[in-house]
């Protein structure tokens, strides 16, 4: 207990306030304690400063506390929660529960909303774990006894209840006999819960009863707690054990615990706890990458211990996650490309949101590709889910209907803006954003090797090498590798010694691979992060479609021409919904055409063809786009070193997940030297 200054101690029933109150004195800490009137013990008073206040008297607190110049405040003890009927509030206390409203419908709610409260008095909040060092339950046995094959069987079915109820915001705890559900706790508390049990006992042997922390639950407030009451109360309703989750429960005196379990044929164990589980949904490649780096960096800042479950792809694959089912199933855009594929999207809306509430994560990360997340917020909305929903990527309402920021602030709980100037659109509708800078800085787009990547494709130093991008979703290649195909031939009337590289991902490397089998030369296809790289570093320029590889070329210093064709439906609406001059966010942030883009109708091969010559021909037009390009680069990235560290701190805090002790940064790829 290395911290200075007086600490509030806000006493409801049970021992936990005695053990911090000796706590406290033992490390030379003074001590102020609040206890609530109908709850403390009568003597825990006895000889210490002390005020006595009744529940929901929340003025009155604060200037007891204020008075007695409490620094930092500790809520310890059981304390049930009144009716509105019963409870009398004091005028601030009344604010309080006036602005509060329905979102304090469960305990971990309400307590939220006080710590909340608190913290804007200035109130720094302790948990009584990280004063009272030894009662954080550990793994293992209490005692002697050990649960039998049975028994862990119902520890396990105690767990699954446990956990569920907790999502909803009802209870820690459950009392499972021979896989049978005999009680979970409620507002009545665990005593009460085990009194009910001793009256539902069935014939055999006894039941367990399981206490876990609740999912996301903010750890300094209203722990799973158990002490020789418990142990007394659980034998007398018949029961033959209790499990608690290690590292995410307190157990009060676990001497005692342990010896009087012996002493009544109780086992008391502890759970091996499981690292917290952050569910992530990416719908298309882009989305794939960035969510792979975002789990990089959650598993640097929390030692790794965190566990993953969603939907992604290879990038996310490689960092432990087993996709839900493909992402190819969701990776599609525009209105006539969708409609076909409605019946699939929809089918995995909803399974997403089923795994979701089944595998009961900490927080819901989803990433970009609104058409389907936004979806999949409200499926879990509808649900009843209160896990944190975040979103990475802000939809770009500057560019098409701003008046759209005000819906899907009733989507999501946090978003995560790659761009300084997007929060603003969106916090005045009551949705948490950040800025946390673009991560195309992180990914190394300019770390390539291009001499060795020329000599493994047995491609000349003085040929001429053009990089083709066609797209990460099917009917975007579909559109885009004919028209790309007839510029390359045409360049090559100019260049007959061009080489042609495309690198692709998972979702459409089969297609591409099938669709440039008939070209006249074959062209160098392939995949991976690095290989991608490595070809921008061997690239003389390169043909696009739009997307978030434009600005990767730029982090490489590659000349590019972009082009995008959609089909006619698509086209017509986002003509009449977008508003800016530019598809392309180089040109957009410079109020000027930089990189050539060439959309719909414009985009033919003729077009393309005469813009990458030139990039090819002139010199000065070469080193004017690279120049301009850089400049309108860094003004988007951002001042981050790694977006997807400060994206991960917003997920860690949402969650309510820990973070390891002086964990290391993340590794970032690696950042361009052309920035």
């Amino acid at each position: 207990m290395g911290e200075t200054g007086k600490i509030g101690i806000i006493a409801g029933g049970g021992d936990l306030p005695r053990l911090l109150l000796s706590a406290c004195r033992a490390a030379g800490r003074e001590p102020f304690v609040l206890a609530i009137e109908g709850y403390a013990a009568p003597d825990l008073t006895a000889g210490t400063e002390h005020a006595w206040v009744r529940l929901g008297a929340l003025g009155e607190a604060f200037r007891a506390l204020k008075r007695a110049g409490v620094v930092e405040v500790v809520f310890a003890g059981a304390i049930r929660r009144p009716s509105l009927a019963a409870l009398k509030p004091d005028a601030r206390g009344a604010a309080f529960l006036a602005r509060v409203g329905g979102k304090a419908l469960g305990d971990d709610g309400l307590l939220r909303a006080v710590a909340a409260e608190f913290a804007r008095e200035g109130l720094a909040l302790k948990g009584a774990h990280e004063l009272l060092s030894d009662v954080l339950a550990r793994e293992g046995l209490y005692g002697s006894l050990a649960p039998d094959a049975a028994a862990l069987a119902d520890v396990a079915r105690g767990v699954d209840v446990a956990k569920g109820v907790g999502a909803l915001d009802v209870g820690q705890g459950a009392v499972v006999q021979q896989g049978i559900v005999l009680a979970v706790e409620a507002v009545e508390g665990t005593d009460s819960m085990l009194g009910r049990c001793a009256e539902l006992r069935r014939e055999g042997p006894g039941g367990v009863l399981v206490k876990v922390c609740k999912p996301g639950q903010d750890r300094r407030l209203d722990l799973p707690t158990i002490g020789v009451d418990t142990v007394e109360a659980a034998a007398a309703a018949g029961l033959r054990g209790i499990a608690v989750e290690a590292g995410a429960a307190l157990v009060l005196d676990a001497a005692a615990v342990g010896a009087r379990a012996d002493a009544l044929g109780l086992f008391v164990q502890g759970l091996a706890a499981e690292p917290p589980l952050v569910y992530l949904v990416a719908g298309e490649p882009s989305g794939d990458i960035l969510g792979a780096r975002l789990m990089r960096a959650l598993k640097a800042r929390t030692g790794g211990a965190v566990r993953f479950a969603g939907v992604g792809g290879e990038s996310m694959a490689e960092e432990g996650l087993t996709s839900l089912f493909p992402q190819a199933d969701i990776a599609v855009m525009g209105l006539a490309e969708v409609i076909p594929k409605i019946p699939t999207v929809l089918r995995r809306v909803r399974a997403v949101a089923d795994d979701v509430v089944a595998k009961r994560p900490a927080v819901v990360v989803t990433i970009d590709s609104l058409g389907f997340n936004g979806r999949v917020a409200k499926a879990l909305i509808a649900r009843g889910s209160r896990i944190p929903r975040v979103h990475y990527v802000a939809p770009m309402v500057w560019a098409w209907k701003p008046g759209r920021a005000k819906a899907i602030a009733k989507l999501f709980d946090h978003l995560l803006c790659l761009l300084g100037f997007e929060p603003p659109y969106f916090t005045p509708h009551g949705l948490a954003a950040t800025h946390v800078g673009h991560p195309v800085i992180e990914g190394g787009a300019g770390t390539g090797d291009g001499a060795d990547f020329r000599i493994r494709h047995g491609i000349a130093a003085a040929e001429t090498v053009l990089c083709v991008l066609p797209g990460s979703r099917r009917n975007e290649v579909a559109r885009m590798l004919p028209v790309l195909r007839d510029a390359v031939d045409r360049l090559r009337a100019r260049h007959p010694d061009l080489q042609v590289v495309i690198p692709t991902v998972a979702t459409v490397a089969a297609t591409v691979e099938a669709e440039t089998r008939t070209w006249a030369r074959p062209p160098h296809i392939v995949r991976g992060e690095a290989e991608r790289w490595n070809a921008f570093a061997a690239a003389d320029a390169a043909l696009a479609t739009s997307g978030t590889v434009t600005l990767e070329l730029a982090c490489a210093g590659v000349p590019f021409v972009i082009g995008y064709r959609g089909s006619p439906a698509s086209a017509w609406l986002a003509r009449k919904l977008i508003s800016i001059k530019y598809a392309t966010l180089l040109n957009h942030v410079a109020n000027r055409m930089i990189v050539p883009e060439f959309l719909q109708e414009d985009c033919t091969a003729e077009a393309l063809a005469a813009a990458a010559d030139r990039l090819l021909c002139d010199a000065g037009a070469r080193a004017d786009f690279l120049r301009e390009a850089r400049a309108a680069l860094a003004q988007l990235v951002g001042p981050f070193a790694s977006p997807s560290a400060e994206a991960a701190e917003v997920v860690l805090k949402l969650g309510r997940i820990p973070v390891a002790p002086a964990a290391p940064p993340p590794h970032i790829d690696g950042a361009s030297p052309h920035l």
